[in-house]
This record gives structure tokens, C-alpha cells and sequence, in this order.
């Protein structure tokens, strides 16, 4: 099971030190060994008591004790190991010990344990994920205490969508991008094949960003599970930011701002990935070079010309994955 995050709860902030940024774009790119030579000077104390020493000395579980503390427990050892150490892979480890916590013979990989996971959340009567997914690189544990099921009508582009929302409350744990940026971005919903779920809190449900960033950014990714059923998530994701961009309107060079601060060309997590994709393909179209780095320079254009941009980037994509998959069609028949 595959989890397709939106952005992240907080797109829209801008940092007055380039150090902040660079310090951020690492944890979310699960790096947090190279983070650490960007701390702000601010966050330095919680930060050194959660990674520098042998073991976490900050009050993370005790501030997310639940009925799940063994479980969270697991997958805090596993994402502190994880995120200190981006040269290894720590999958194998965390299956053998859900495995152990599951009471499963033997080990099996840790998107295999969605039953055992799924029938233990219930049982705490909370609420989870369907299963145990990645986030990026790294195995997630998103479970909440309360969930409201409601309808939401908007548009996407010219396309009028009547979708099914389910409205998150009361978290116990919003996984491992919470716990690496100490609390400050975390997911804000996300897309299954029919239906969307949003971090309630997390949204003026009046505004862009849950209007624009949320439901039309998850609701292309709804679109895209019918249009392209198996659909990469780098291509989720690129096709979801230029939908966003081609949409937004007050929001705009705050977007692209955390589109440039949060792009990488060779990262494994989609969002990072996307970001330069998205960012690079409109600095080719707009201004004839690779990547367009200067928030001065994209402020110089009209939110207009930046929303035409995107939509026609959109469009090509669109028509170029329609004859991927025609032709991948007619290869399965052949």
C-alpha cells in the first residue's frame, strides 16, 4: 500500500534565513544527518536533545503517548535510525520487529503486515492508514483518535468533482516528517482511489490553500488513479503541483517559493522530486533556462502568465501519458 501525501501542512512559509530552508528541505528529504549543519540557532537545544545524543532525549513519546505507545515506539527507533543514517537501510529491521509485535511467524516485508496492523488499530479504536505505507523512503505510522465522513463540490480546472472527504481529528502520531522537523510540517491529507482524507486542523477550509493546495491537488491525484491506473508517484505529483500552479491565485509566489527552497533533482521522496521537476519545466518555458532559482525574477511575471504556463505544461503531459498508456494497452493485448 502506497501512501500519496499532498504537499505538507505548511506550503506556504517563507524563511528569512537561507539556513532555515536548506535545514528543513533536509528533513524532509529524510537527511537529517546533513540537517544538522543548518540548524537555526533557534531550534539548535530541542534538536540536539532529539538526534545528537545515543538515544532521543527530547519529550517526543512522552507528548504522543497513546494506546499505541509500543507500536509508536518501534517506529521511532526505526525513523531516529533511519533519518541519522541515509547510507543504510533499516526496512529489514523494522519488519522483523513488527513481525515480533504482530506475533508472525517468521518475517515477512512490512507492507505484507496490513492485517495484523489494521486489526490492532481497531482494536485501540483508533483510526489509521490502510495498512503500512512509505512516505518518501521511509515507512510511516499516521493514526488518529476521530474522523468525519462529508462531501466536498469544487472544481478542478474546468471539471466540476463531487468528492468524498473524510475530515482527520485528534492525532496520535503524524509519522515521520512531524518527528524530523520537530513538529513544524507534517502531512496535511491525502488521496486513496475514492476518497480524500484531510488533516481537519490543518486548514482555513474558506482558503487557497485548502481550496487549491488540498482538494484540487488530491483531487487530481483521484483523477489520475482513473485516467493512468498505476501511475508513478514522481508523475502524481508533478501532474498535482502544475494543477496547484495553474489554479492559484494570491498564493502564488509563496507556493513557487516553497516549490524552489524544497527541490531536489535526485531524491527517492516524490515531493522534492516533483518540486524541480515542476519548477525546472516552467523556468525552461518562461525563461529559456534550467532552473530558475530568484523569487525575484518569477515575481516579475503575473500570476496569469505563471497559471497559463502550468496549464499548458498540464495539458502536454496530460497528452503525452494518454499515448503511454494507449500504447502500453496495446502491448498487454499483444
Amino acid at each position: 500500500m502506497r501512501l500519496i501525501l499532498c504537499l505538507l501542512l505548511f506550503p506556504l512559509c517563507t524563511f528569512a534565513q537561507s539556513d532555515s530552508s536548506r535545514f528543513y528541505s533536509l528533513c524532509l528529504d529524510a537527511n537529517v544527518s546533513r540537517a544538522m549543519q543548518y540548524v537555526p540557532e533557534s531550534l539548535a537545544p530541542d534538536f540536539e536533545k532529539r538526534f545528537k545524543y545515543e538515544n532521543d532525549q527530547s519529550d517526543y513519546l512522552a507528548k504522543h503517548s497513546s494506546g499505541i505507545d509500543s507500536l509508536l515506539l518501534i517506529f521511532h527507533h526505526y525513523w531516529r535510525q533511519s533519518l541519522l543514517d541515509s547510507t543504510k537501510n533499516y526496512d529489514g529491521e523494522l519488519a522483523t520487529e513488527l513481525c515480533h509485535f504482530f506475533n508472525v511467524t517468521g518475517t515477512i516485508p512490512v507492507d505484507s503486515l496490513n492485517v495484523p496492523f489494521n486489526a490492532y488499530i481497531k482494536s485501540k479504536n483508533y483510526y489509521a492508514t490502510d495498512g503500512i505505507g512509505k512516505v518518501g523512503k521511509l515507512y510511516d505510522l499516521l493514526v488518529w483518535r476521530k474522523q468525519t465522513d462529508t462531501t466536498y463540490a469544487f472544481h478542478l480546472n474546468k471539471e466540476h468533482l463531487n468528492v468524498r472527504v473524510v475530515l482527520m481529528q485528534n492525532f496520535v502520531t503524524l509519522g515521520w516528517e512531524e518527528y524530523a522537523s520537530l513538529g513544524k510540517f507534517y502531512p496535511g491529507g491525502w488521496a486513496v482511489t475514492d476518497a480524500l482524507y484531510c488533516v481537519a486542523d490543518a486548514y482555513d477550509r474558506k482558503s487557497e490553500k485548502f481550496l487549491v493546495s488540498y482538494l484540487a491537488h488530491e483531487g487530481r491525484h483521484l483523477k489520475d488513479y482513473e485516467l493512468f491506473p498505476g501511475i508513478e508517484g514522481k508523475d502524481l505529483e508533478y501532474r498535482a503541483k502544475l494543477t496547484e500552479l495553474s489554479m492559484v491565485n494570491s498564493m502564488m509566489y509563496s507556493l513557487i517559493n516553497f516549490f524552489i527552497k524544497n527541490a531536489n533533482k535526485y531524491s527517492v521522496n516524490e515531493h522534492p522530486l516533483a518540486n524541480y521537476n515542476v519548477m525546472s519545466a516552467l523556468s525552461k518555458r518562461l525563461f529559456h533556462k534550467e532552473f530558475e532559482e530568484d523569487i525575484t525574477q518569477w515575481k516579475k511575471l503575473s500570476v496569469q502568465q505563471i497559471n497559463k504556463a502550468a496549464d499548458q505544461l498540464l495539458l502536454t503531459n496530460t497528452k503525452a501519458m494518454r499515448n503511454l498508456y494507449t500504447h502500453k494497452k496495446k502491448e498487454d493485448k499483444g
